[in-house]
């Protein structure tokens, strides 16, 4: 018996073997990493480097009350985009178009909608990484610690923040995809029963 087996759960296991998986289909585009970090890197230094040339020291402003306010909101705002992804990844591919699909078609769709719940899984962890960024803020505040632990975490807030505001705007997009994709399925469903219905009128005649 191999030693996991005794130390690992079952349910980590399942979820290592099905995440592995996902990553198999999801990278088999051209440049898939590359692409993956640019797309996360620009937003993140953009907002980081925003931050740091309005505040460049948090520790120098003599009222931070209104920055501790600014955190608490953009935790806020994490935390309840993190509740709405959760769902929304439920509900991807539930779709009952895909049981008309033939093989060739439903391999494409299990693709697609794979695809998209990776994305959402990255979108969940940057909503995740904002929200433990304004808690270590926190905490450094609360704790009076090195004012250089401050402004770093202020700016990475910052940055983590453009970088939520950027994957929310993909949500919308994610969200017309599968519904296009029911709407196209539907279009192919009634055609395919024109074509019949006409086929057999013909028959008839």
């Amino acid at each position: 018996m191999n030693l996991k087996d005794w130390l690992i759960p079952d349910e980590i296991q399942s979820g290592t073997n099905a995440t592995l998986n996902m990553f198999r289909t999801v990278s088999r585009t051209s440049n898939f990493w590359k692409k993956q970090l640019f797309a996360a890197a620009v937003p993140f230094l953009i907002g980081g480097g925003a931050s740091f040339l309005l505040v460049p020291d948090v520790s120098a402003l003599q009222d931070k009350s209104q920055l501790k306010d600014v955190i608490t909101n953009v935790m806020t705002f994490s935390s309840v985009l993190a509740g709405f992804i959760v769902t929304l990844m439920l509900f991807t591919g539930r779709t009952e178009g895909a049981n008309s699909l033939d093989v060739d078609q439903a391999n494409n769709y299990i693709s697609k909608v794979k695809y998209l719940i990776f994305s959402q899984i990255v979108t969940l962890l940057v909503y995740l990484a904002c929200i433990f960024s304004c808690l270590w803020w926190l905490i450094v505040f609360g704790l009076q610690l090195k004012s250089c632990y401050l402004s770093m975490s202020w700016h990475s807030t910052a940055g983590l923040l453009l970088l939520s505001i950027f994957r929310t705007v993909l949500l919308p997009l994610q969200i017309y995809e599968v519904h296009d994709f029911e709407l196209q399925t539907l279009h192919d469903e009634k055609y395919a029963e024109y074509q019949k219905s006409l086929q057999d009128f013909l028959k008839d005649k």
